[in-house]
């Protein structure tokens, strides 16, 4: 297995990746985009980059500049997340990896992340799975609009959330992917962690990867 750490390049300061893949360079990619409050080496992130390698993808997982050079003040909001995750895809682009030929994986910030590439970038994967989606901040004030955008796109993207996510429900995301494969986890918070109860939490972990390895491994 070949691993290495990438400078991706941008307008700005570059954009910290690791890549991992076989000998020869695989036929399709898999790219991980993390949340705000952690980084691309959050346990099940980690294991869903590895998985992926070990499946046969080129597998890549991406910081954000802002959470990299977070001591020097970088921002990393939602819209500093989707330019970071525009500037990956273009390095994917350039390797002979256009984006139907990758499966993305956001997690909370990068679900956000993901959706405007599709939305405002026109990007069409091969397959998306959206790891705690942030449908909403509030749900009285409805669903972003991008996500109508980014349905019209993506024909079945894979939800994981917890039964305790403030920013996902069942209800809005079935009404939002009707065609969507979703899962939820009873008692499960935005971390898909069960507060006193870590093995459960470690079981949930193991889960995921395993049905995300299912979810891709259709695809080689």
């Amino acid at each position: 297995m070949h691993t290495g750490e990438l400078k991706i390049p941008t307008y700005g300061r570059p954009i910290e990746a690791f890549f991992m893949c076989r000998g020869k360079r695989p036929n399709k990619a898999f790219l991980i985009l993390p949340g705000k409050g952690y980084t691309i080496n959050h346990f099940v992130l980690d294991f869903l980059w590895r998985m992926a390698a070990e499946c046969g993808f080129y597998s890549l997982k991406a910081e954000y500049r802002g959470y990299t050079y977070r001591h020097l003040g970088e921002p990393y909001d939602h819209h500093y997340a989707a330019a970071d995750a525009g500037y990956v895809l273009d390095y994917l682009n350039e390797m002979g990896y256009p984006p139907d030929k990758i499966t993305v994986c956001g997690k909370s910030l990068g679900t956000i992340a993901v959706g405007s590439l599709v939305a405002d970038r026109g990007a069409v994967f091969e397959r998306a799975v959206l790891l705690t989606p942030v449908l909403y901040i509030k749900k009285e004030k409805g669903v972003f609009p991008q996500w109508a955008e980014f349905n019209k796109k993506i024909s079945k993207p894979y939800l994981i959330f917890g039964g305790s996510d403030p920013f996902c429900d069942r209800e809005a995301a079935r009404q939002v992917f009707p065609e969507g494969l979703i899962e939820c986890y009873p008692g499960a918070d935005h971390g898909l962690s069960i507060d006193d109860d870590y093995l459960r939490t470690l079981e949930i972990q193991r889960e995921i990867i395993a049905n995300v390895k299912q979810f891709i491994s259709e695809l080689l």
